[in-house]
């Protein structure tokens, strides 16, 4: 496939870290919302989904009886809601993206009714207001009400902690300084209220690794923050789980970004001695403390493919990398992090080449073992191979270069296949086979958006009026279908 090859730039080890986690995933972990598979070894600190479960739905719906502003008007709505998210966090296997749709659709009910419950107000900021199309400064309004409320409220310390951490960083979206003041103090919340958390012997400790994680992932830009948000949580974290693999996990999780912080985000000629010195100290104290965790849990997917990042930064050969990929995988065959991460790991600009993640991103779609979002790795090949053709000419030329397309078109098919109750993936579907010169296939998309039973998001596409206007433009090239 000659044309994908045009023009890649190469710089050996790029400026910043590699996207371990992607924006997609972010926002994920920034609500806890990844499944919570974590097992802890320890015959005194086991945790099972069906703990987690039950904690979850005492924190939920339980506590909504205790607290809540019930009414008959959304009560049966609210409670279903809340049932279900109890479901996802355990860890559920179930359509995750149509139920956090109607979580959010029917939080957006009770509130539209008058509900002014501060755990409803949680539930429509998180998963309401992405297609509500309100304005940035109304989500904000809106978010900076539901934090103060679910603050002032007597929910569990962990859905202050999420409400709090949601606030702050809506209201920090745009880096405005007239939010600062607020930002500073929903961020101060978010600590106080993790170290609360922790304080909760009843509380699983896997819920704890996920907050921890969203919290360090929204402080990496303050290094006063972040290492004051560890140090609040270090010494009950190790009183109370101090054999839970999960506990490990964390301060592993801490150190690799830790890391990567010291080490900043210029090139490699441009990190000085002392940089390198804190960046190779701390990535050590953050495999130390995996390999403690693998120890205590060898059948967690999390700890193998945090290994992966920390493999990466420390320069090791690739059967290592492989070694820790194999686990992560056989664990967790629908593992889309740690596939983004061995991706990582063989672009061009670390330790691979073109014609290595070319393969491996179709050995992803080709795969008869690993499902989930895993298909789409191939898409990120070559989103992260055309982000290096900086010519605007060539950029527009890569995605018409013979075979693009039909990886593109294989790797959203078979994510169709393995994932047939999703259909927002058909919005990037549509807009990379338009990107790629496939008209057809573009109209193809936005109709069986259509006609899938949902809401059409034409924000997606700039809006009602923009969509029509480009379809009409396409239509000739269509055979006017």
């Amino acid at each position: 496939m000659t044309g994908v090859l045009v023009r890649y730039q190469v710089t050996r080890h790029p400026s910043a870290r590699p996207n371990f986690s992607m924006k997609k995933l972010l926002r994920i972990l920034s609500i806890g919302l990844l499944p919570l598979v974590l097992l802890s070894c320890s015959s005194k600190q086991n945790s099972t989904p069906e703990d987690r479960l039950k904690w979850n739905q005492k924190t939920l719906a339980g506590d909504y009886d205790l607290y809540g502003q019930k009414d008959s008007r959304w009560d049966d709505q609210v409670k279903e809601s809340l049932a279900d998210y109890a479901k996802i966090r355990s860890g559920s296997d179930f359509d995750q993206e149509t139920r956090l749709y109607l979580i959010g659709a029917a939080a957006g009910n009770a509130v539209g009714t008058g509900c002014q419950d501060p755990l409803v107000q949680f539930l429509y900021c998180t998963f309401g207001l992405t297609d509500s199309g309100k304005s940035l400064a109304e989500k904000q309004e809106l978010y900076r009400k539901m934090g103060r409320a679910m603050e002032n409220s007597s929910y569990s310390p962990l859905r202050k902690f999420y409400a709090s951490l949601g606030a702050a960083t809506t209201l920090w979206e745009q880096r405005d300084n007239t939010n600062w003041p607020d930002v500073r103090q929903f961020r101060a919340n978010s600590v106080s209220e993790l170290n609360a958390a922790f304080q909760d012997r009843t509380l699983p400790v896997e819920e704890l690794y996920h907050a921890s994680h969203a919290l360090f992932q929204t402080m990496l830009r303050n290094q006063h923050e972040l290492t004051n948000a560890y140090n609040t949580i270090e010494a009950p974290l190790f009183q109370n789980w101090p054999k839970a693999g999960a506990a490990w996990l964390i301060k592993a999780d801490f150190y690799e970004e830790y890391a990567w912080m010291a080490r900043g985000h210029g090139t490699a000629s441009q990190v000085s001695d002392q940089q390198w010195e804190l960046f190779h100290s701390r990535q050590a104290v953050a495999e130390q403390a995996l390999k403690q965790a693998w120890a205590l849990n060898p059948q967690e997917p999390l700890i193998p493919t945090l290994m992966l990042s920390v493999v990466t930064g420390q320069e090791k050969k690739r059967p290592e990398m492989e070694t820790w990929f194999d686990r992560a995988m056989n664990l967790d065959t629908n593992n889309y992090a740690a596939a983004r991460a061995k991706l990582n790991y063989l672009m061009p600009e670390w330790y691979g080449s073109v014609k290595d993640v070319l393969a491996f991103g179709r050995e992803c779609v080709s795969s008869t073992k690993w499902g989930g979002h895993v298909p789409l790795i191939l898409v990120d090949v070559h989103i992260d191979l055309a982000r290096s053709v900086t010519d605007a000419a060539e950029h527009r030329a890569y995605w018409r270069a013979p075979g693009v397309w039909t990886d593109i078109q294989s790797a959203y098919e078979k994510f169709a296949k393995l994932n047939p109750n999703e259909t927002r993936f058909r919005y990037p579907y549509a807009a990379y086979a338009l990107k790629c010169g496939q008209v057809d296939d573009f109209l193809q998309q936005i109709q069986l958006l259509k006609d899938s039973g949902t809401e059409f998001n034409y924000r997606y596409f700039g809006g009602k009026e923009t969509l029509e206007q480009l379809m009409q433009t396409l239509k000739p090239a269509a055979g006017g279908k």
